[in-house]
């Protein structure tokens, strides 16, 4: 991923006003980012942790999402994470909810996906870190296959996202 300045970044969200897109928390530490690592930019908000962005590199420029994350907890075993197809324990996947709408009254008009929890995708594409617990399927993609794979998954996802609002 390319380096973006936090007002590139703040003009790429879709699914959100300009003025909630301006409120937002940007990720503390944007400067020391290591973009050439990054697949695609992803942090849960400290101040509120329900919340959850998505920034990645588009066929149509730079799009983010605001996610609502679900923290209700999941039993059983293994959980897949729809972007990096990671396997982690029940607790390490959460259900994320991206509204199709930049108004907040259209309740009803949503999509959900299961990620990683803390959205470090990225890492563990790379092999940079791996979830306790749980052992990951044999793969014979390079770690450049699977940053590709997880890179046209974030991309899909935002072109679902941005299809339902037109």
């Amino acid at each position: 991923m390319q380096q973006h300045s936090e007002k590139e970044i703040r003009k790429s969200f879709i699914n959100c006003s300009k003025g909630a897109a301006q409120r937002l928390n940007v990720p503390k530490g944007l400067a020391e980012t290591d973009w050439d690592s990054e697949i695609f930019l992803g942090w849960i908000d400290p101040k509120a942790p329900q919340n959850a962005y998505v920034v990645a590199e588009t066929e149509n420029g730079l799009g983010g999402l605001v996610l609502q994350k679900n923290d209700q907890k999941t039993r059983g075993g293994a959980q897949m994470c729809q972007l990096c197809m990671t396997l982690h324990p029940g607790s390490g996947v959460s259900m994320f909810s991206i509204q199709r709408s930049k108004s907040t009254k259209e309740h009803y008009n949503s999509i959900g996906t299961y990620i990683c929890s803390d959205l470090k995708c990225s890492d563990y594409t790379w092999g940079k870190k791996k979830p306790e617990g749980v052992r990951q399927m044999e793969e014979t993609l390079t770690p450049e296959e699977r940053a590709e794979r997880t890179r046209r998954n974030v991309e899909g996802l935002i072109e679902r996202v941005s299809e339902k609002m037109k």
